[in-house]
């Protein structure tokens, strides 16, 4: 059964049911991996491409550190939200 829920930092709910759950936490545990390896890069003169909507701009570190911060908040959410689903 879908059920409606708020992330952290994203104006729009959404619903979903364990197995959505699921995914969006690999692909928001992918998202963090990608930042965090972004992170580790800027002190490089390099510029980072992804190909998962990365794109060849610089980025500012304070972005960077921001986004880790909200990603790992999701990240914890739907991870309980997960738990509450398999009790």
């Amino acid at each position: 059964m879908k059920k409606h829920y708020h992330l952290y930092n994203e104006t729009l709910p959404i619903e979903a049911d364990i197995n959505d759950l699921k995914d969006l936490l690999e692909k928001k545990k992918q998202l963090l991996e990608n930042y965090e390896e972004i992170s580790s890069d800027l002190d490089d003169d390099l510029y980072i491409s992804r190909g998962n909507g990365f794109c060849t701009t610089k980025w500012a570190p304070d972005v960077i550190e921001d986004k880790i911060e909200e990603l790992t908040r999701q990240i914890a959410e739907i991870n309980e939200w997960i738990n509450e689903q398999e009790d």
